[in-house]
């Protein structure tokens, strides 16, 4: 099968991993990147396209819509993956050349809450999202909302990247629990619903807190009031030398964030590499953060709840800690780039597979989800 890719989200090499690990499974991929050079990376074939505009704001950049063409017709792919909001000039390029020549296409998006559309721009976005056989969204509520405009399209839900595993944390033998909090410290992010939890929590207990924000000034006098102290440890800003410290400090990594009309918690990949080093996760019923953890740690949904859930572990650490171990099984079984790369590729095949043959765009089937899982 070969698939062409187009993506400025994978011009930073870092975020290849899930493309690699297609590649590796016998699949052609070629990767279109806004500007650039020709190369190949592990199996990759990279193909630059010209773009103009603000490179600081590559969503908005104006791909060139000959060299599409050109590049379309020299690789003559199975099926286009494009990963952009369909708002974007990109998906509205790539579609419009793949609808012209009746080449099936997959729209990629990670936006989680409604978007508000102007007359025209509404009218392209439903232009270019009601003949795609496929859509895909980094998780379930984006996949819904994908799936509203596009009825007729095959719709799966499956991360755009995959997540290497890390080493498993030894934690055993320890009576104390260490709770984990990681993120900015803003209101969305819930760090005040953990420390109002924490206050009500009995036993042996400390938090490590890595993370700054606004809401940092206003969390300490929390932290002062609640007399929590000499509990609570501030790491100081999120780096790669904070969360591996905060890694091999904590047994739980609790992400009590909560929703708003203009933001949910659509991606947590500190919470997946949190899990996938055996730390057992505690989140609310915010975004995507339930799908992301399935039954590998308690969902909860308010102060009350958290408390419960932590006084549990904090009486029974070695409950906590077998959480942990299923929260790695279920990252492995679902996140990894592997498995990513088997969901994707599999997605796609259905999609060409349903893909009207004389038209190139629609499914013979209807309206339709399709497991990966």
């Amino acid at each position: 099968m070969r698939t062409l890719v187009l993506s400025h989200q994978c011009s930073d090499p870092a975020n290849r991993d899930r493309l690699r690990a297609i590649a590796a499974l016998g699949v052609e991929v070629i990767l279109a990147l806004p500007g650039g050079t020709t190369g190949s990376d592990a199996g990759i074939r990279l193909v630059p396209v010209p773009v103009r505009g603000n490179s600081a704001a590559p969503e908005t950049l104006r791909w060139h819509v000959p060299t599409l063409r050109r590049v379309l017709a020299e690789v003559s792919p199975a099926l286009v993956h494009i990963e952009a909001e369909p708002e974007t000039p990109l998906a509205a390029a790539a579609a419009a050349v793949c609808k012209r020549i009746r080449m099936p296409y997959v729209l990629s998006c990670w936006r989680s809450t409604p978007a508000s559309f102007g007359l025209l721009t509404g009218r392209r976005v439903n232009g270019l999202l009601r003949p795609a056989p496929g859509v895909m969204g980094g998780n379930r509520l984006a996949m819904d909302l994908l799936h509203q405009r596009a009825p007729q399209a095959l719709a799966a839900a499956i991360p755009s990247t995959g997540l290497v595993l890390g080493p498993l944390q030894a934690r055993e033998g320890r009576r104390e629990l260490t709770i984990g909090f990681a993120g900015r410290l803003v209101v969305e992010r819930g760090a005040d619903t953990l420390l109002a939890a924490l206050g009500g929590t009995y036993g042996q207990w400390r938090v490590v807190i890595a993370g700054t924000g606004p809401e940092q000034e206003a969390l300490e006098a929390t932290v002062q009031r609640l007399g929590l102290a000499a509990r609570v440890r501030w790491l100081g800003g999120l780096g790669a030398e904070t969360t591996e410290r905060l890694w091999q400090e904590i047994d739980c990594l609790v992400v009590p964030s909560r929703d708003t009309p203009h933001w949910v918690h659509h991606e947590a990949p500190l919470l997946l590499e949190a899990m996938a080093r055996g730390i057992a996760p505690i989140v609310t019923r915010a975004g995507a953060l339930p799908e992301l953890v399935g039954r590998a740690g308690p969902v909860v949904a308010d102060e009350a709840e958290l408390a419960e859930a932590l006084q549990r572990w904090v009486s029974d650490p070695d409950s906590c800690r077998a959480s942990g171990v299923a929260a790695r099984q279920w990252v492995m079984s679902r996140y990894t780039s592997a498995v990513v790369a088997e969901r994707t590729v599999a997605f796609w095949q259905a999609v060409v597979e349903h893909a009207t043959p004389a038209t190139g765009a629609g499914v013979t089937t209807g309206a339709a989800m399709f497991s990966t899982t």
